[in-house]
């Protein structure tokens, strides 16, 4: 049954410990934490732990069938074209936002020197760690909804997209040059996937 529509924000309950977004294939370990499929299988094989609590039960991956069904049945509003689409259908709903994006300018793209401004007080000039960097140092306790400059700048990456921690996110998923792990020219939510997991499993090591 629809339980109707919210807003931009992702319910806590559909967005997965690891990369942070809403749930893709959503599979459960017996100790009851869900993640998205690519995102536990990935880091289990790095640690064969669970990701948010450590517990080493393992055990064999079933999909999370209560949380699919209440993604199926609950929606949300696509902060880009303001539609309302089932949580189930988000994350692939907003990749066909980017799919068509500037294909002509990836060339550009790869060749450019990549430097960001700081989406707190427009400091500019920063790469991927300066603006990490930066960010924790002055903008630490800054709660404010602001677009992540660097996944903004990737040819899939969305640009209308707010994160609700952006502190939290900028040290999970860019604590590396993004060039270093991400195919830039793949418009491919696994190749983001990949990047975000290289992020996390080097902060568990």
């Amino acid at each position: 049954m629809d339980t109707g529509a919210t807003d931009g924000d992702t319910p806590a309950e559909f967005e997965c410990p690891v990369c942070k977004d809403v749930f893709v294939e959503p599979v459960c370990l017996p100790c009851q934490h869900v993640f998205c499929h690519c995102c536990l299988t990935e880091s289990l094989k790095v640690k064969k732990h669970c990701p948010a609590c450590r517990n080493p039960n393992i055990g064999q991956l079933t999909p999370a069938t209560d949380v699919i069904k209440q993604m199926e049945g609950r929606r949300g509003t696509c902060m880009e074209c303001h539609s309302v689409v089932p949580f189930s259908q988000m994350r692939s709903h907003r990749t066909s936002h980017v799919s068509a994006v500037n294909t002509q300018n990836i060339h550009d793209f790869r060749l450019s020197v990549m430097t960001f401004q700081c989406p707190y007080c427009q400091e500019t000039g920063l790469d991927d760690l300066d603006l990490l960097n930066h960010c924790n140092e002055n903008h630490g306790f800054d709660n404010r909804r602001v677009v992540c400059p660097i996944c903004a700048s990737m040819p899939h990456g969305d640009p209308s997209y707010q994160s609700r921690n952006f502190i939290g996110h900028l040290n999970l998923r860019h604590g590396f040059y993004i060039e270093d792990y991400v195919d830039t020219t793949q418009n491919d939510a696994i190749n983001d996937q990949g990047a975000i997991l290289a992020s996390y499993n080097a902060l568990l090591q």
